[in-house]
């Protein structure tokens, strides 16, 4: 049943996904550029069950994937991390952190993401240079991290 609430996160996510294509795709350092998507599937995780998370992370790792021709590499890796991680996340959103623990949280999730993200971009040859792999799993993985982790601090995930 579709309901306000699931109406409005996925307007939401549409939002997020615009401003990943319109504005984080050009504040790139090295290459690489924050994953705000990923941010917010993540920020998902701590009041939603599984199923709809996953839903949900389909629906807006579609929307960037057809809006980047990437086509369904988003959206295997988003879900993929986000069913193996979305029982962890779930039960540690009840505690507060601090700044340095969200940006470990972070840093984790999104390396466990990149590295998907990059095997899978790898097996299909869509990426013809090996910098490409350390620069997407190190250097996205700290940029989405700090973002992350400030986002927090300013209090928009809460």
């Amino acid at each position: 049943m579709i309901r306000s609430e699931n109406i409005k996160l996925l307007l939401w996510g549409t939002a997020v996904v615009l401003i990943q294509i319109v504005l984080l795709r050009h504040l790139s350092v090295l290459g690489a550029e924050p994953d705000l998507v990923f941010l917010y599937l993540l920020w998902l995780c701590k009041s939603r069950n599984r199923t709809s998370v996953l839903l949900f992370a389909a629906y807006t790792a579609f929307l960037q994937d057809a809006l980047t021709d990437l086509w369904g590499i988003h959206l295997f890796s988003k879900t993929l991390t986000l069913f193996i991680l979305h029982n962890y996340l779930n039960r540690i959103s009840q505690t507060r952190f601090y700044f340095w623990q969200v940006a470990a949280v972070v840093f984790v999730s999104t390396l466990i993401f990149n590295l998907i993200f990059s095997g899978v971009a790898l097996f299909s040859d869509l990426y013809a240079s090996g910098s490409f792999l350390w620069i997407r799993i190190v250097v996205a993985s700290v940029y989405t991290a700090l973002l992350g982790s400030f986002l927090y601090l300013v209090k928009v995930t809460d």
